[in-house]
């Protein structure tokens, strides 16, 4: 398992024209769901009265990897695969990008829509700024106050971060790891004798 992954900075966007219709992309980056929602929506917001809005997205990775196409009214699999496959071929995660389009009153077709819906996705995260992200995981440790220099030590060895100590009422410590040393520390710590929370 891989420290980080590639997402996008900030938003991107791009303008494809064909045939007197228009394309218009946004992407960015979403880590959940609710994220995917209000992005749709704040993209309506700013392209009004667009024909269609279709969009594609992955969240996750590997193992927990979640996708999603939307065609919105194209016909089936003219829009959101296309724009799903330029997500695959920047190898992003956690990216939503949304292509509204104003209909210029000449049928693309089938064919025509795909290259389309894809060359604005395309250019697009062209346009995007790319940066890896890395993937960390947060841990609550109720811990005793004779081994809280163990745990900290154990932390800072692992590559991770001290976000906090609580003393009141019983010491408690936050800390940050890298997704992929979650189960070793989890080992670590349970062999000292505690289980930490989520």
């Amino acid at each position: 398992m891989s420290d980080g992954y590639k997402a996008i900075k900030g938003i991107a966007a791009a303008k494809y024209v064909v045939k007197k219709s228009r394309f218009l992309a946004e992407a960015k980056a979403v880590e959940n769901q609710d994220k995917v929602k209000r992005f749709v929506v704040d993209v309506k917001n700013r392209i009004p009265q667009a024909t269609h809005y279709c969009y594609a997205y992955s969240i996750g990775n590997e193992d927990d990897k979640l996708e999603y196409v939307s065609d919105a009214g194209e016909p089936t699999h003219s829009a959101g695969p296309p724009i799903l496959a330029a997500i695959h071929a920047n190898e992003l995660s956690n990216t939503i990008i949304v292509v509204a389009r104003y209909y210029g009153g000449i049928n693309l077709g089938i064919g025509g829509l795909i290259r389309a819906y894809g060359a604005c996705a395309r250019a697009c995260l062209e346009n995007a700024t790319i940066e890896t992200r890395i993937k960390y995981r947060e841990l609550y440790v109720d811990v005793p106050y004779s081994q809280i220099g163990t745990v900290v030590t154990l932390c800072k060895r692992m590559g991770g971060q001290v976000r906090s100590i609580n003393y009141e009422p019983n010491p408690n410590i936050h800390i940050q790891i890298k997704e992929r040393q979650l189960e070793s520390i989890q080992e670590q710590l349970q062999s000292i004798g505690i289980t930490p929370r989520y």
